[in-house]
């Protein structure tokens, strides 16, 4: 695995949260540190998607025998150290929640029911000097999981400095949203839509009709099967999607579609669609690309001849 792919900050964000789901289920289970667990354990308790098994599974566990799992020794040692840290958290958990509530949900709501337009920054930093204390009380106390881009955004990984980490309106409404019981929850609800075949069908002026492509979400992108050109491609559809439409010479907005293929996958990733609605918002895409594809052609002087 590339040096690149570990330091990504979305990386290592996403395994924040999955070393969090592992140590809230430890917590509430009681489970011993050298306990052994198969993958479908690790899926159904821990909420491993199918690209962290592929991905992160053995940045927390070893293998042992019998097609079990293990917490590796570093796993083990966040865990002693965390499990601490939430023990010690709990006699003064539900106070903080009231001072925080207190505190700072009440200058969220008034900032919510005022739509933002009078935003008092130095209230805020004001409100969060007095919040120093019990931060880390509610943090460990709750072990929220969070919003990944609440951490690429900010480039801290919380456990890394929680002061810093929360330092910011964004960030203690995430906590708010946990205290009040609208946090975020892991969830593998996006492997659901993985490896399900689907269609893509996008007209080209060289054949003068719809032509269809058989495509598939992949935990590393999409795959597609075309009579042309059959093959893997990235999140953004480049290689076998793109190389398909190049083939027929297709018109079309090359960054917008990366964008739009991209955010679709994430979308199902985080299992936000249902196999259908993915359906509906790839062939929304399609049939974009065939607008374009169709406005070129429609344009272009008959001697012209160009496809």
């Amino acid at each position: 695995m590339s040096e690149a792919f570990e330091n990504n900050l979305e990386i290592q964000a996403r395994r924040r949260n999955l070393r969090i789901s592992i140590l809230k289920s430890v917590a509430q289970q009681g489970d011993k540190l050298n306990q052994p667990y198969t993958v479908d354990v690790i899926i159904d308790r821990f909420k491993f998607r199918q690209r962290d098994i592929k991905y992160h599974m053995m940045c927390f566990f070893q293998a042992r025998e019998n097609q079990q799992y293990i917490f590796c020794p570093e796993m083990q040692k966040f865990l002693k150290k965390a499990l601490s840290a939430h023990r010690q958290a709990a006699p003064a958990l539900e106070d903080a929640k009231i001072i925080f509530l207190k505190e700072f949900g009440r200058f969220h709501d008034r900032c919510k029911v005022d739509m933002m337009r009078n935003f008092d920054y130095q209230k805020l930093q004001n409100i969060y000097q007095r919040l120093q204390n019990i931060i880390p009380i509610l943090h460990w106390g709750l072990l929220p999981i969070l919003n990944k881009y609440l951490m690429i955004n900010s480039g801290i990984i919380p456990e890394d400095n929680l002061i810093r980490f929360y330092d910011h309106y964004d960030m203690l409404s995430a906590m708010l949203n946990e205290i009040r019981g609208e946090g975020k929850a892991m969830t593998t609800k996006g492997d659901e839509t993985l490896n399900q075949e689907l269609s893509f069908s996008v007209y080209t002026r060289r054949w003068g009709h719809n032509d269809c492509y058989r495509i598939k979400r992949t935990v590393d992108g999409w795959h597609i099967e075309h009579i042309a050109i059959s093959g893997d491609c990235d999140k953004e559809g480049t290689n076998a999607l793109f190389a398909n439409l190049n083939h027929d010479s297709v018109f079309y907005p090359e960054d917008g579609v990366k964008y739009a293929m991209n955010n679709l996958w994430e979308d199902a990733e985080d299992g936000k669609l249902t196999l259908s609605e993915l359906q509906e918002r790839l062939q929304q895409i399609a049939d974009w690309i065939s607008i374009v594809e169709r406005a070129v052609g429609e344009g272009q002087p008959q001697w012209v001849g160009y496809y």
